[in-house]
């Protein structure tokens, strides 16, 4: 649905004219201040004239007509007259608070409605009048001129009372949105928690961006290659981030769609056993309601994860072979103990995929400070780690934060009681500690793989939806209008029926195919169902002679045939009139043994008048004698004009040389 509406990041807000049909219709506001977007969409609302939204008030400043006639036009008791000036929106907002009351209405009036300013005596804006259906008219007073006094003096009229009426989204009964919590244990780091950040970032976050291209595309490529290397991944779901990041490698440079993207992470063509979950399944990441914690809970304990894991790595190669040179040994240790390695593909992906833009952007930021003092694979590990707990500090309290856990400085007490010490009665950070407990918190030897569904499992899954995927496009690909899927099979059988068995060969004795594009459709998709092993198309280009042994005149000449036309539509000898036909081709100037795609039978062929009748295929009496007519007339005109070029050369020739 993002990628449908051009949904690149979020909060993202677009505003929908009333009865739009199309995702594209949408017109993106991106002003974030709560005031500017409310008079954003206020403006739109008064913007729909000519199809307002069925609850929407007037929003635009009444006339002088329409008080003159409210009350004989409408139903409600009272009528709110509110004077300002052209900048404000006072009144429009009144108005909408109003929405849901019923027995009076909110309009606007501008000071540059002279007559309506000077018939109501308005001396300083913003004014109020009530106006009653029994004719009286009286200036609002209030204590102050503010938006909350006026809505609160109109919903306290007599007579005025909130309506009950169905909120789209809204439902009158309390919902219970939160969720069974798993067992887990709080030491531990879980395999599902993983696998589910890379499908969330691979099949939601990159799936925002239909084209991927330029930095972009290096940066998801980035990001597939530290995964590839470090990533902890299960038999299948190594194969797979193997084949995506080789996959994205050869495409550096090109423009990438991310359906050739994600053909390749469902491992659409099933040459591999390949697979990634489906579907996200927090544990440790759970939180106690579906719009807490979840995927950037997963996103930081997957990048934790990833720089320990190359620290882990980096430190256990060994580069020694004697296969390197030492300025090529020290090239590969440069390149596979590179600090910034992980945080760098974290940064790209942050910077162009993560959907939290001022979440984005405060990590980038951050990174901008500070990343450059990252020395070794150990400080890449705690410049995550103190970032994480700066993230922390920024947003505790914060309307996103999980009441049941709580943004503190990570690791509590409880999980590591060494992490902190005193120093001078204050409480600081023991880093080689908090070291310490990070690498053995994120080595491959602390994952659990509980609540993480089988790979094989997962495998034969895919392969079903992908079987049935196939299905359905072909499905699709054959449903037709249903007059046209009308079988056509009467021609076909009825002639093969009464084909011989002796047909036509070439000099090497096999059946002779001569070539004409001819496609025909036989079956309908219902019967193709039914008839598995038939096809729906039938290419008679390979086997005409097979369906029509006797369809060519040279066939029929061959083998001594005449031609009769007793099948040319597969009807009755009783309703067929040979003679008939027999004019009508006559008429034409077509010999009746000259017919094409009628069934011949064995006799003597009259080939009397044979090369004039050939001569006159397709032409009629008329027609011809027009032509002799033409070719008269235009050797005449050549003559003529031969006969004119020579007397005037014979005569130039005489001025020129006159006798003496």
């Amino acid at each position: 649905m993002c990628n449908s509406f051009g949904i690149q990041g979020y909060p993202t807000v677009q505003f929908f004219n009333t009865f739009s049909k199309q995702p594209s219709d949408g017109i993106r506001l991106y002003d974030r201040n709560p005031d500017m977007m409310k008079r954003f969409l206020i403006d739109k609302l008064e913007a729909q004239k000519e199809s307002p939204p069925p609850a929407c008030p007037p929003l635009e400043p009444i006339s002088a007509p329409e008080i003159d006639y409210f009350f004989e036009n409408n139903d409600e008791s009272f009528l709110t007259l509110i004077f300002e000036e052209h900048s404000s929106y006072m009144a429009r907002e009144v108005a909408l608070d109003m929405v849901q009351y019923q027995g009076v209405s909110v309009r606007r009036v501008l000071k540059e409605q002279a007559d309506l300013v000077e018939r109501f005596n308005v001396s300083s804006l913003p004014s109020g009048f009530l106006l009653c259906r029994n004719g009286s008219i009286s200036k609002i007073r209030l204590k102050e001129e503010c938006r909350e006094e006026y809505t609160k003096f109109v919903r306290s009229l007599p007579g005025v009372k909130r309506t009950i009426t169905n909120l789209i989204g809204w439902s009158a009964n309390p919902v219970d949105d939160a969720v069974v919590q798993k067992t887990v244990n709080s030491s531990a780091i879980y395999i599902a928690d993983l696998e589910s950040s890379l499908h969330y970032s691979l099949r939601v976050e990159v799936a925002r961006f239909s084209v991927l291209t330029g930095d972009r595309l290096k940066a998801l490529t980035m990001y597939l290659s530290v995964l590839k290397k470090y990533f902890p991944a299960r038999p299948y779901l190594r194969t797979l981030l193997s084949s995506l990041h080789s996959w994205l490698y050869r495409q550096r440079g090109k423009i990438v769609t991310y359906t050739d993207f994600a053909d390749v992470l469902n491992n659409k063509d099933q040459k591999q056993k390949a697979v990634l979950t489906p579907n996200v399944n927090f544990v440790w990441c759970q939180g106690s309601k579906p719009e807490f914690r979840g995927y950037p809970c997963s996103v930081w304990t997957l990048f934790h994860m990833l720089t320990v894991r190359a620290a882990e790595l980096g430190s256990s190669r060994d580069l020694s072979g004697s296969s390197l040179n030492k300025t090529s040994a020290r090239m590969e240790v440069k390149r596979r103990t590179d600090p910034h390695e992980v945080l760098k593909a974290m940064c790209s992906y942050v910077r162009f995929f993560f959907g939290c833009r001022d979440c984005a952007e405060h990590f980038e930021k951050m990174a901008a400070e500070s990343m450059n003092s990252v020395r070794n694979m150990d400080d890449a590990i705690r410049w995550l780690w103190l970032s994480h707990n700066r993230v922390n500090k920024r947003l505790a309290g914060d309307a996103t934060e999980d009441p049941h856990f709580p943004k503190i400085q990570w690791p509590s007490k409880e999980l590591c009681p060494d992490c902190r010490k005193m120093i001078n009665n204050e409480t600081t950070w023991d880093t080689p500690a908090v070291l310490n407990f990070m690498k053995k918190r994120f080595s491959e030897n602390n994952l659990l793989y509980d609540y993480a569904e089988d790979e094989a499992v997962l495998l034969e899954k895919q392969n079903k939806r992908a079987g049935g995927q196939r299905t359905k496009r072909m499905a699709e690909d054959d449903q037709t209008d249903p007059e046209k899927q009308t079988v056509i099979q009467t021609i076909i059988p009825a002639i093969k029926a009464q084909e011989p068995e002796d047909r036509p060969t070439d000099s090497k004795g096999k059946p002779s195919s001569r070539h004409r594009a001819t496609i025909i459709k036989m079956k309908s998709f219902t019967a193709i169902q039914n008839e598995r092993e038939e096809d729906d198309i039938v290419d008679l280009d390979n086997s005409e002679l097979h369906y029509f042994p006797r369809r060519t005149l040279q066939d029929s000449n061959k083998n001594g045939y005449a031609i009769q036309s007793e099948l040319m539509l597969d009807l009755p000898d009783s309703d067929f009139d040979q003679e008939a036909v027999r004019l009508r081709l006559l008429k034409r100037g077509v010999d009746a043994n000259s017919l094409i795609g009628v069934v011949a039978e064995t006799g003597e062929v009259n080939w009397k008048g044979r090369w004039v009748k050939m001569l006159e295929v397709g032409f009629s009496r008329l027609d011809i004698s027009i032509c002799v007519f033409l070719y008269f007339l235009t050797s005449m005109c050549l003559l003529g004009m031969y006969l004119f070029l020579s007397f005037r050369s014979r005569f130039r020739q005489r001025c020129l040389y006159p006798q003496l």
